[in-house]
């Protein structure tokens, strides 16, 4: 089924919405909240959160990309529970690898003080991003954004293992030189 029809379906509160949305893009979801918490039942306790959130959240929302939409709302949830679990090294999934590998030079740090400052940090980074090849820039996201993995990402994008992790060290080197340039300290 079409977004814009799912999301008529939300609309008009009808509840066949929640399970179209889960064939569309459970799968989805699931390997996003799968690659943050590393936990099976966790991940699917953050997708019926989702479903729920996109239920309360449409209307008044009419997203652009209900598969963004879906997914940023399964990340934060994904992050929430993380940050809750207080577990060593941030839960142990690909969430604490992918951080470990920015954390060189986009940490939560005193650099980034306060909210304004954030949000050129964030402008900067998706200016950077747009700039990229379209290969390169699906690798960073689905790494850093979507937590997967490395072998997956090698999955979704058809590439090699280490292909992926030489395109990641290259993309992280040039976001460096491209923050440094506009006066980040790193």
């Amino acid at each position: 089924m079409e977004d814009d029809k799912i999301i008529l379906l939300f609309q008009s509160r009808d509840e066949t919405s929640i399970s179209e949305l889960s064939k569309k893009y459970g799968s989805i979801c699931r390997r996003t909240a799968m690659g943050i918490l590393g936990d099976f039942t966790e991940a699917e306790e953050c997708l019926n959160d989702t479903y729920m959130r996109v239920w309360e959240s449409i209307p008044p929302a009419v997203p652009r990309s209900l598969a963004a939409f879906a997914s940023a709302i399964t990340r934060n949830f994904a992050l929430m529970r993380l940050r809750a679990r207080h577990a060593e090294k941030r839960g142990g999934g690909e969430t604490a690898l992918s951080f470990d590998e920015l954390e060189d030079f986009v940490s939560g740090g005193n650099s980034i003080e306060n909210e304004a400052e954030r949000k050129e940090l964030i402008d900067a980074v998706n200016e950077f991003l747009r700039k990229l090849p379209k290969q390169q820039r699906q690798a960073f996201v689905r790494r850093y954004w979507g937590c997967l993995s490395v072998s997956e990402v090698a999955q979704c994008l058809g590439m090699t293992e280490s292909n992926v992790t030489v395109t990641l060290t290259r993309v992280r080197k040039k976001l460096k030189e491209y923050l440094t340039k506009r006066g980040y300290e790193l």
